[in-house]
């Protein structure tokens, strides 16, 4: 078994090697196409800010590497060396990148800047690490195969290793810190049968269980990804088997509603303003691989199709730059070993529109109705309003008549009681929000006295 690893392992060394010689050279800042990476499997993905760079995992066994590509994905290279590599982490700072070596049961640790090793730090024989998260000033980590949950302090000279932290968890749960309360970790597993979210306190450098839940197979299934909201309010899961990517409140795991989808959710991010980004499992270019969502609306703002019908995103294959200008994508090619990575400069501002109507003529002191519609309806926000003013001989400058409630498919009305006759303008106004534009309109009504 030892010496037909090995061949494989030659094998694909070589392939990847040839692989590499076809990264072409720098891209335009919007990469329409996507760029080969010399990788064929993909655990975990970490964009750091500061140096513009992309980090992906790949564990292969002995072959296991951390690719390095810039935003364009144009400029590739790799961290060797890591057997079984699978989960990463940025420092705070974003200074130190970390990466679990599950097969060699370290955690290894590389200046993001020169791309040299730094630290090692063994966490025990067969612990075989997995995700990691930086939170509460410590590296916590899930490891083992039944499932458990480990620390490193790195904080002082040397190390202090934590184990046997909570061993209710499955293996490979994946661990995400909160990016608005350094305090706070969750953790979230994928068992086909009970997918379970545990949120922990770890300001105190223990973890102590804040929320959990279990949720049955028909409350989700398959749990892949998951992220928490830059407010650290939601959590945002996607599961192989639900009708979209799943909101839940952090602080007590209750149901905040759904992002609707099309297809099998497979992975999930969020940007610095809140705007989510989901990932299906499909490879029909009937399918968009990729829909963006407003926070709390079930439907996209838009969605994109990657490559068409020959290409799928991987799991974890999904992630923003840290200050929103771009999402990153990796996908698989049908028929062909090696993945392939997108950068993509995606507008999620919607242009809409008013349209008013009204009767030509409407009788002093009889109910007047004006009837309105928003458009596009998908993707407005549950609760959105318009504001409406009268003007008239009496009140050229307008008398505001309050705001009324848009309705799901973009519907309003409006109805007034106008006391004199002449002629009676109402103006509608949409304010817009960080993913709408605004919008207005106007109707005009002759009001006579009988």
């Amino acid at each position: 078994m030892r010496i037909l690893r090995r061949a494989l392992g030659t094998t694909l060394t070589a392939a990847l090697g040839s692989l590499l010689l076809t990264v072409p050279g720098a891209t335009p800042a919007f990469a329409a196409d996507p760029v080969p990476l010399p990788m064929y499997s993909l655990a975990d993905m970490e964009v750091d800010g500061s140096n513009q760079r992309v980090f992906l995992s790949m564990p292969a066994g002995t072959d296991g590497r951390v690719v390095v590509t810039d935003y364009d994905g144009g400029n590739s290279t790799w961290l060797d060396g890591l057997p079984g590599a699978g989960g990463l982490a940025l420092s705070p700072d974003s200074r130190t990148l970390y990466v679990a070596a599950r097969d060699i049961d370290t955690i290894v640790a590389y200046d993001t800047t020169t791309l040299t090793e730094t630290a090692r730090y063994f966490v025990g024989e067969d612990t075989a690490p997995w995700s990691l998260a930086f939170a509460g000033g410590k590296l916590w980590f899930g490891y083992g195969s039944g499932g458990d949950l480990g620390s490193v302090d790195v904080s002082g000279a040397e190390p202090v290793i934590g184990l046997g932290l909570d061993g209710s968890l499955d293996w490979g749960a994946d661990l995400v810190a909160s990016p608005a309360d350094p305090g706070v970790l969750v953790a979230g597993t994928g068992n086909p049968n009970a997918n379970t979210l545990t949120v922990y306190d770890v300001s105190s450098g223990s973890p102590e269980v804040a929320a959990r839940r279990v949720l049955s197979g028909t409350q989700m299934n398959g749990l892949r990804d998951l992220a928490v909201t830059p407010d650290g309010r939601s959590i945002v899961v996607a599961a192989l088997i639900s009708t979209g990517y799943q909101v839940f409140r952090l602080d007590d795991l209750s149901d905040q509603g759904t992002h609707a989808s099309s297809s099998s959710p497979l992975t999930v991010a969020v940007a610095p303003d809140g705007t989510v980004a989901g990932g299906t499992s499909n490879n029909s270019a009937d399918v968009p691989d990729l829909s963006f969502y407003a926070p709390g609306v079930p439907a996209p703002l838009t969605t994109v199709e990657l490559a068409g019908a020959t290409e799928r995103l991987v799991e974890e294959g999904l992630a923003w730059a840290p200050d929103g200008s771009r999402v990153f994508a990796v996908t698989q090619q049908t028929g062909v070993m090696g993945l392939r990575f997108h950068a993509r400069q995606v507008d999620t501002t919607v242009q809409t529109t008013l349209a008013l109507e009204a009767p030509p003529t409407s009788r002093v002191r009889q109910e007047l109705t004006v009837t309105g519609t928003l458009a596009p309806a998908a993707g407005l926000a549950p609760g959105t309003t318009v504001a409406v003013r009268r003007y008239d001989a009496a009140a050229p400058d307008g008398t505001s008549l309050g705001t009324v409630p848009v309705s799901a498919d973009g519907t309003f009305t409006v109805t007034d009681r106008p006391r004199r006759p002449g002629q009676v303008r109402y103006g509608v106004t949409y304010a817009g929000d960080a993913w709408h534009t605004a919008a207005s309109a106007e109707v005009t009504v002759e009001i006579t006295r009988r």
